[in-house]
């Protein structure tokens, strides 16, 4: 959400995108933006 300035569920949506075409579980892809490995932008 603060990454891209979205609400809630677009910002679930734009994590589930990243999963799957990264081939990652939501929460994978979850535990990345809070490590910082994942960093989204507009």
């Amino acid at each position: 959400m603060v990454h891209l300035g979205v609400d809630p569920p677009d910002a679930l949506a734009r994590l589930r995108a990243h999963a799957f075409s990264h081939g990652k579980t939501v929460t994978e892809a979850a535990f990345d933006v809070i490590a910082g490995r994942i960093r989204f932008h507009d």
